[in-house]
């Protein structure tokens, strides 16, 4: 199994929240941008958050294999 790293740039988030109706992992801070729960998820959550990655209309998502 692998773990994957979850980052995003809240500075150029939009706050159109779709990330957040497809992944738990994502919710909404009270400014109004994406934050992220767990930086660090496993292989079996990763199909969610890569669906909220491609999703993100401003692309600030990233969801990339941890260093191990």
């Amino acid at each position: 199994m692998s773990n994957y790293r979850v980052s995003i740039d809240r500075k150029n988030c939009i706050g159109d929240a779709i990330c957040t109706a497809l992944c738990d992992n994502f919710y909404m801070d009270s400014d109004g941008k994406a934050s992220v729960r767990s930086e660090i998820i496993p292989d079996s959550k990763a199909e969610e958050n890569i669906e909220a990655e491609l999703s993100c209309p401003v692309g600030i998502i990233r969801i990339r294999k941890a260093d191990s």
